[in-house]
């Protein structure tokens, strides 16, 4: 962690939300703002579209979500314009949202693992700093020429 006091002002304003290309995760995508690894911090904007879910996940990091716009909701509860989402390490859910909604993101992990997105055929794909950083102010079109790969971890099905 660094001992200088610095102020950085974020905005996503001219940058494209990016599609998660990832299974079971269609109609959310996301702006990654600022992927800070040393300070192991992510923050973000995410957009569900209507009828849009997220694969179920595993937390291993801390997470705030504050709901800008629309609805959205997970087995913990429905969250509304203004509300929040407080998470901690170990929360497993799956969110989605009926009518579409935007929120902002606050990630914060101790270690190198972030979140594991489980999905209907037993994969587990890896979400870690790799990926954010890959999404970190990047455009639709640079977006489309990532190899995911390369950047997330997929535990095949059945794995150990």
């Amino acid at each position: 962690m660094t001992d200088e006091l610095s102020t950085t002002i974020l905005s996503g304003e001219g940058q494209d939300y990016i599609p998660l290309a990832m299974p079971e995760a269609e109609g959310v995508s996301v702006k990654v703002l600022k992927a800070d690894e040393e300070n192991r911090r992510v923050v973000a904007l995410v957009k569900f579209a209507p009828d849009s879910k997220m694969p179920r996940h595993t937390h291993h990091c801390r997470a705030i979500a504050y709901t800008i716009s629309g609805e959205w909701e997970y087995d913990n509860g429905r969250f509304s314009p203004g509300a929040v989402a407080y998470e901690t390490v170990g929360e497993n859910h799956q969110p989605f949202s009926t009518p579409g909604t935007e929120m902002f993101l606050i990630f914060d992990a101790d270690g190198d693992r972030w979140l594991d997105n489980h999905l209907s055929d037993g994969t587990t794909i890896h979400l870690g700093m790799p990926f954010f950083k890959a999404f970190e102010g990047i455009s639709r079109e640079d977006a489309e020429k990532l190899d995911l790969t390369k950047i997330v971890e997929i535990i095949p099905g059945g794995a150990k």
